[in-house]
Formats: structure tokens, sequence, C-alpha cells
């Protein structure tokens, strides 16, 4: 990412922290820029907003962002992005491209024509591409006026994941109705039918990013097997790690079936190390249900957990109860440990508001995340991981006694850390709230049903459908002008009364 976007999202986060309006000055310090380049950049972030400006001015006052306009902003980004593609998002392309195709090789005139550059840029473009692909342990290799990446397909896969982005931001209750996604729409549908079998023949919910991740790696499955037939895989499993999979009598027999309906839907054989791929990232995902209190956690996870608990005591000088945590945040841990040993990597797509608002808790879980890897001999946790695991001890600090006359519904898609997190705040800050329940915003048509006292939905998603319920959208983060907002609307539910 250029430095330039960098700015504009540190302008962003900037102004969604603050309270209230921001002088240029103060911008100017902040960001380390000149007077002129903060105008040019509030220029340009409004002109990118297609529905009236997102940072509002008020002279002698300075700036301020228009709190709805963002969070909604926040959640569709991509629309605004400019048509033109920059040399960064040219290579991406062509790497997507022949990452899906590999190892077939395209005709290089065909993978560069919709752009009109020369053959100095595109030589220059293929040095870039093949050092970013060496962090891959894949070549890219030209031969007769065409391209090629070539490797494993373990590591091709892993690189899809990471160079398409749109994998690390989508939604899942939008893929059906978001036509902007470039998804093959059945295989979309087919898709999050597999998942909801997962979840009904485990009575559990695959909160986010899980349910993406899995989501992800079933829809670069079917991608790869049409565009190369016979994948071919230098992977070898082990017999040990086989007889381990297959004496797991819950998560191994779905694994299987779901790997059995997409042989079906696409018609052809898949290779039997699939169904050991979907089983790992079953056992590496966070799970809600009854099947998932009833896990039993291994003495390294328990080790681990309490690793933690102890060294963000000691981070944060305070004494956190093991109790209060300990299970929520044990659960948390099992699956990652999984995630570390294969490699598998979940987005957080909340980090970059996480390190703002609680930059010091942050700060800590990354200073004993080191320290649990060198003394567990694990790998290193990355910022993704430990922004998850910010949001437990963030729970903690926040959590108080509450009164609840207002009965409340909570709704959110970012899963068991982010809604239980706004949750705790939303009970401390205003005690005047019972929060009965949280809720998918998929379940909104069985609201009026299930929940027909209710009186307030706070909600991180903004929802379409007519409500006979007081609403109000805010941030997961839920920040000071969210607070401030919500309290105007306790004193209209008040009034109303």
């Amino acid at each position: 990412m250029s430095s330039k976007n960098n700015r504009e999202q540190n302008l962003l986060l900037f102004l969604s922290k603050s309270q209230d309006y921001v002088t240029s000055k103060d911008l100017e310090e902040v960001l380390n820029v000149s007077q002129k380049t903060v105008y040019r950049l509030i220029k340009k972030v409004n002109d990118e907003y297609l529905d009236g400006p997102l940072i509002i001015s008020e002279r002698g006052r300075g700036y301020k962002l228009d709190y709805e306009k963002f969070i909604n902003y926040q959640k569709n980004k991509d629309k605004y992005k400019e048509k033109q593609f920059s040399p960064y998002e040219r290579r991406k392309r062509i790497m997507e491209e022949l990452l899906l195709s590999s190892p077939k090789p395209i005709n290089i005139y065909h993978l560069f024509s919709n752009y009109y550059v020369g053959d100095s840029v595109i030589f220059n473009d293929e040095q870039i591409m093949s050092e970013e692909l060496k962090k891959y342990n894949l070549v890219l290799e030209r031969k007769n006026r065409t391209l090629a990446i070539l490797g494993e397909e373990v590591n091709i896969r892993k690189a899809i994941k990471d160079i398409i982005e749109i994998f690390n931001t989508i939604d899942i209750d939008d893929l059906k109705r978001n036509q902007e996604l470039n998804f093959n729409k059945y295989d979309v549908l087919f898709i999050l039918g597999q998942l909801r079998n997962i979840e009904e023949e485990l009575d559990i919910t695959i909160p986010y990013p899980y349910n993406v991740n899995i989501f992800s790696h079933l829809y670069i499955l079917l991608s790869r097997s049409r565009k190369v037939p016979t994948l071919l895989f230098t992977d070898k499993v082990s017999d040990i790690e086989m007889e381990n999979m297959k004496s797991d009598y819950i998560l191994y027999p779905v694994a299987k079936v779901i790997v059995s309906n997409i042989e079906q839907y696409l018609n052809s054989h898949l290779p039997d190390i699939e169904v050991y791929f979907l089983y790992q990232y079953l056992v590496s995902s966070r799970m809600q249900g009854s099947f998932a209190k009833t896990s039993t956690f291994s003495s390294e996870v328990i080790q681990i957990t309490k690793a933690y608990i102890e060294g963000m005591s000691i981070n944060l000088g305070i004494d956190i109860e093991s109790q209060s945590i300990f299970t929520d945040l044990a659960n948390h841990i099992k699956p990652m440990l999984n995630r570390l040993e294969h490699k598998i990597r979940i987005k957080n797509s909340l980090l970059s508001q996480i390190k703002v608002t609680y930059e010091e808790v942050f700060s800590g879980v990354t200073n004993v995340s080191e320290f649990v890897s060198e003394k567990f001999n694990l790998p290193a946790i990355s910022d993704d991981e430990n922004g998850f695991i910010t949001l437990y001890f963030a729970k903690v600090i926040v959590t108080g006694q509450h009164q609840r006359p207002i009965k409340t519904l909570i709704m959110c898609t970012t899963g068991i850390g982010t809604s239980e997190l706004l949750k705790a705040k939303v009970s401390k800050k205003f005690p005047e709230l019972e929060i009965v329940d949280v809720v998918a915003s998929r379940d909104i048509q069985m609201l009026k049903e299930k929940y027909s006292d209710a009186e307030l939905i706070l909600s991180t998603v903004c929802l379409k459908d007519e409500i006979p319920i007081h609403y109000l959208l805010v941030s997961a983060m839920f920040t000071i002008d969210d607070q401030k907002r919500l309290q105007k609307k306790i004193e209209e539910i008040y009034h109303g009364h």
C-alpha cells in the first residue's frame, strides 16, 4: 500500500477516535504533513465517497467525521476505489489470473493487453511478481512469450487467499445480495449451503472470521478444480495425521460429507487430501454451540491460556481473575494453535481500529505473544491473531454491573469476540439498557416473533428492511461518537414513553 493510502487511512482512524472537531494544525502534527496536504487528503476522501462528504468541515472549529457514513464507508470502501489500476493493482490482478490457472501458462500479450504498457514495464512487473511469489515458495516461469506460476498446490492456494484481497473483506451475510462482489453466484449459494450443513450437523454456529475462512477455502477449491481438472499434490500427509483425523468421530465425517457434496457439484473426483484440508479448517475454527461448550482443553491450551492471563495482568497492572476470562480465551487459543501448526491465516478486518482504540492492551498482548511463542516453541503469532486476543482482555476491562430497563438487542456479523465486547461496553456505559441477546443480521425476519418486547437494536450492520423497533447503527469499537448518539436515542425512547 502506498504511503498516500496510509495517510488517508490514518486520517480517518484519527478522526474516528476524536470526540469533537479537530483543527488542521492538529492533523498536520498527527499525520506529519503540510497544511496543503491535509486539505488535499480531505478533498480526496470526500470526492471518493459517493453519498456526500465523509469529513465535515466548520469554519473556526476544523474537521469532524460523519460517523454513520464512516461506518458504511468501512463496510463498502471497495466500491469507492478508482477505476484506473495502479502498478500495484495491475500486478496483483495478473498474479490472480496466473495463480488460478497454475501451472497452465498464459500468453503475455493476453495478460497485459488491457493495461496498455510496454515491454520494459512488463519486464519490471515480472521481477516484482517473482519476488512476491518467493514468499510462498512459488516460481514465476517465462517461456516462449508465456508466464506460468509453478509450485506446490498448498502454497498456490495460500497465495490466492492472500493476494486476492476480496477473500479477506467479504461479509458472509452480504454475499447473496451484494452485486459488486465478483463471485460466481451459483458457487456462492452452493458453498453457503455447505456452511449451513456443517452448522446443522454439528449443532453449532461458525462465527466471523472462521466462516469467511472456510468459505474462501471452498471457493478457491471450486475455482482451481475447474481451471486445472487434475490437481497434482506433492504434499504427503503422514499416517499418524491421517489416523488422528479419522479418530475424530465428530469433525471427520462432516469434512468427508462436504467434500463428497463438492464432487457431485463439480461432477468430478477430488483427491483424498481435500478431506484433510477441510478437516484442518474445521479444527482451526472457533465454534459457538453445544458441541463447542463440551470441548475439552489439552494441557498445552491450559498452560498457554494461563500464560496470557498472567502476562496481561502484569502488563496492564491489574489483577485479572482467571475464571472471568479463562474459558472464553481457551476456546480461542485451542483452534489458534491448530492454525499456527498448519499455517492457516485468519484476517482481522478490525485490526486498525483495535490498534488505535486499545493501543495499550494490544501492545501488551503482542509482548505476551512473543513470550508465549518462545516458551512453547510456537510459530510467530501474527497481528491479526493478537487483535482478536486483545478483544478478550478489553472486554475484561470494560465489563461492569448494570441495571436493565430498556430491552436491547445487539446485531453483529463480526463474531463472538467483537459482539461480546460491544455488549460489555454498552452495558458498562449505559446501565439503563438490558442486553437481551446478540443476534446475526441474517435473523432480522424472526425478530418480531422471538423478541416482540425489544425496544432498541444496536447494529454494526446497516439495516435496509423496515423494522418496528428503535434502531441505531454503531461501530463495533463503540466510540465516543457512538455513545453520544446512543444517549440521544435513549432520550428519544424515554420521551416516547
